[in-house]
């Protein structure tokens, strides 16, 4: 009920009366300069509103009032208060147009990452915080960024010297890339304290182009390290190996999956309407039948042509081998580090024929053999 109150919402707002209010925005004075990008945001695009209520705490630290900020950007103030409710993507971007000019402070994201409490993100918020490892922090936002924002994309890269986490956003990007800047900072953050130590990244990587002497003194000052602002590289963080495989001593299996439960049916309910959400759902079920999940034997099950079907999942910006893909790979993951299943049992459970193709992907995957990356995994969770 309450996601289509927020949907009714939404289509309220981009009437004339909505088309109005998002113009009446350019009161401050930096232009927005999304509203080409955002006109093309799918309908059903949106963003959790918790995590609107605690960017709406920091801007009172600049001395504004962010309801007659979230009034500009067409955002019912009302709604911050609705468990589970979102606001529609668009406007959401506008928000933070409209806050990177009121406070004039490009680096507005990064203080609202690390002012944002764990709670606000939901039951992903609660799952991190019971986490074992800094590995599992980084896999669960990777994994469900999309509670966050469903124009969010993350992905996770492992080598022996670390793991990088990259983010991005689908249809452009929020003002200064505000949104991804509070994500990372917030990352960060949570690296600290539940390490109980300091933890500093090894690399990061923003494409924030014409910053100030002073703000790029903050930006480094605040991730501990030279951040890169140049080049064309996705918007990233890098941790050292010995960080990301610490155990943390606050860890708890049960809690963490239980608010994983939480996070799945939740997500599940926000992206009822994305093939992409479907067609993971049909890959996994087809897998876990012990049978062959192919573009043309999904369709079916979803009562579209193949074609069809890949054309709505490239509106969507992805591919049928690519969530294939990623479907294998976290099954990868789970059976490598809670079954007692040998390798060769391993491939063919996930829809491997050949072994040896399994042990290529696990490289490709994690950087590692199957084997070695069985043993790291398990030398985390102990």
């Amino acid at each position: 009920r309450l996601w289509h109150n927020g949907w009714r919402l939404y289509l309220n707002l981009i009437g004339p009366v909505g088309r109005q209010t998002m113009l009446d925005a350019h009161s401050f004075d930096k232009p927005y300069s999304h509203l080409e990008e955002d006109s093309r945001l799918p309908l059903g695009d949106s963003i959790l509103a918790s995590w609107i209520r605690s960017i709406c705490q920091t801007v009172r630290g600049y001395g504004l009032d962010p309801g007659e900020l979230m009034v500009k950007a067409g955002l019912d103030v009302a709604m911050l208060t609705v468990p589970d409710a979102r606001y529609p993507a668009m406007n959401v971007r506008r928000f933070w147009e409209i806050i990177v000019a009121a406070t004039r402070d490009d680096l507005v994201g990064m203080r609202c990452g690390h002012e944002m409490q764990v709670a606000t993100l939901h039951g992903l918020g609660l799952a991190i915080v019971t986490s074992h490892s800094l590995a599992q922090v980084l896999e669960l936002i990777a994994r469900y960024c999309k509670v966050i924002s469903s124009t969010m994309e993350m992905s996770l890269a492992h080598d022996k010297h670390g793991t990088t986490l990259a983010i991005g956003t689908l249809h452009g990007s929020e003002a200064r890339h505000a949104a991804r800047l509070a994500v990372l900072a917030f990352v960060l953050r949570q690296a600290n304290s539940l390490s109980q130590h300091l933890v500093q990244p090894i690399a990061v990587h923003l494409r924030m182009s014409k910053l100030s002497d002073e703000d790029r003194s903050r930006l480094n000052h605040y991730f501990g390290c030279e951040v890169d602002t140049t080049g064309d590289a996705p918007d990233s963080i890098r941790f050292a190996y010995a960080d990301v495989m610490e155990p943390y001593a606050g860890s708890n299996a049960m809690l963490r999956e239980a608010n994983e439960q939480v996070v799945r049916a939740y997500i599940n309910r926000v992206r009822q309407s994305s093939f992409t959400a479907r067609v993971e759902e049909e890959i996994q079920m087809i897998i876990e039948q012990g049978g062959t999940a192919k573009i043309e034997s999904v369709a079916k099950k979803l009562n579209l042509s193949a074609r069809t079907l890949q054309r709505r999942l490239e509106d969507e910006k992805v591919t049928f081998a690519e969530l294939f893909d990623g479907r294998r790979r976290q099954l990868a993951h789970d059976s490598l580090a809670h079954s007692e299943m040998s390798i060769t049992e391993i491939a063919y459970t996930i829809g491997f024929a050949d072994p040896s193709n399994f042990s290529r992907s696990c490289v490709r995957w994690f950087g590692v053999s199957p084997a070695s990356y069985r043993r790291r995994i398990r030398g985390v969770q102990t």
